[in-house]
């Protein structure tokens, strides 16, 4: 089991237990709006402190704001109605949530968290059908989380194959202008002098004009690699 996926798991587990004891104790109840205003404090301060001193920060934030996004989702959808709350549907964004940033398996192990937290959830009646027709909505709108998730990495996939592309383009390029400056201009300059200080000591006529045709081909592949050297650079700016 990947390490990565066995922290999400536990981290969305300890997050819904932690909120579930919460609101079964009836004495930290009337404290619920407190705490969500301490998430909010909580997640506004660490993107301040990512912002202000980044090096703190050796990874992203992200595991940090879901599981703070979870505790204030189910701290509100429960306090406004459970499974009859308005406020259902942020469960929704929740799990889409989860499917593009975390694992295919952390989405369906959330889904199965929240389904055992609002059956458990004093209030909640199956017999009720508005009870269980949220909780059936909770598992059909799983797939389409994930399904979601999996384009949304697949994007990301081909942003990074093209920015690597990019890159290794840039190089290339780079290349092509050292080799244009130093090599091909170098060494065209150098036979043009060598044929400047030739042909006029060449008697054979035959033998000049070959030279002199040489000579003029020699000073349009320099100017034709001076135009492309300058326009790969202006291209690259």
């Amino acid at each position: 089991m990947p390490t990565r996926f066995l922290f999400h798991t536990i981290l969305l587990l300890a997050a819904t237990s932690g909120i579930y004891f919460w609101l079964t104790l009836p004495f930290l109840t009337s404290y619920s709006l407190q705490l969500v205003a301490a998430l909010i404090l909580l997640y506004l301060t660490s993107h301040w402190l990512k912002s202000k001193k980044p090096h703190w920060f050796h990874r992203s934030t992200i595991t940090l704001d879901i599981t703070i996004l979870t505790c204030m989702i189910l701290l509100l959808v429960s306090e406004t109605g459970a499974l009859t709350s308005p406020l259902f549907f942020l469960l929704y964004f929740l799990l889409f949530g989860v499917a593009m940033l975390y694992e295919i398996e952390a989405t369906l192990v959330l889904t199965g968290v929240l389904i055992l937290f609002f059956l458990f959830l004093p209030g909640t009646n199956l017999s009720d059908l508005a009870h269980l027709s949220e909780l059936l909505a909770l598992i059909m709108i799983t797939p389409l989380a994930i399904l979601f998730g999996h384009q949304y990495e697949t994007a990301l996939d081909a942003k990074r194959a093209r920015a690597k592309l990019t890159k290794n383009l840039g190089h290339e390029e780079t290349d092509t202008l050292l080799f244009l400056s130093l090599n091909l201009k170098t060494t065209l300059i150098s036979a043009l002098d060598n044929l400047a200080t030739t042909i006029p000591l060449t008697r054979v006529t035959a033998v000049r004009t070959h030279l002199q045709t040489l000579y003029s081909d020699l000073k349009k592949l320099y100017r034709s690699a001076n135009d492309l050297a300058n326009s790969i650079d202006h291209e690259t700016d």
